[in-house]
C-alpha cells in the first residue's frame, strides 16, 4: 500500500514540474495582453495607436528574450507605469511568452 502510495505521489509531482513551463507560458500571455499589448500589439510590431503615438520600436529576436524584458521595463522610462505593476517573476514570464512570438 505504502509503495503504491509512493508511486502516485511521484506521479503527480512529474505530472506538475512537466506542465510548469506551459503554465509560465500561459501566464506569461494574459500577463502581456494586460500590461503589454496596448502598445507593442498582439505580435511586437508596435503598430497600435498608443505604440505609433509613443514611437515604440518593433522588437527584433535580441528584445524577445526574458533577461532583455526585465531589464527594459525596470529601465526604461516609458515602462514607469508597468514597472510599478508586475514583478520580476511576471516579467520572466511576459519574456517568456514573448519569445514564443517569433521575429517580427
Amino acid at each position: 500500500m505504502r509503495t503504491w502510495l509512493l508511486i502516485s505521489l511521484l506521479a503527480v509531482a512529474l505530472t506538475a514540474i512537466a506542465s510548469a513551463p506551459a503554465a509560465a507560458e500561459a501566464d506569461g500571455k494574459a500577463l502581456f495582453e494586460k500590461n503589454c499589448q496596448k502598445c507593442h500589439g498582439p505580435d511586437g510590431k508596435a503598430d497600435t495607436p498608443a505604440g505609433k503615438k509613443m514611437k515604440v520600436p518593433v522588437w527584433d529576436a535580441e528584445d524577445r528574450t526574458p533577461e532583455h524584458v526585465l531589464e527594459t521595463v525596470r529601465e526604461n522610462k516609458k515602462h514607469k507605469t508597468v514597472s510599478k505593476k508586475v514583478s520580476d517573476a511576471d516579467l520572466q514570464a511576459i519574456g517568456a511568452y514573448i519569445a514564443t512570438l517569433g521575429g517580427s
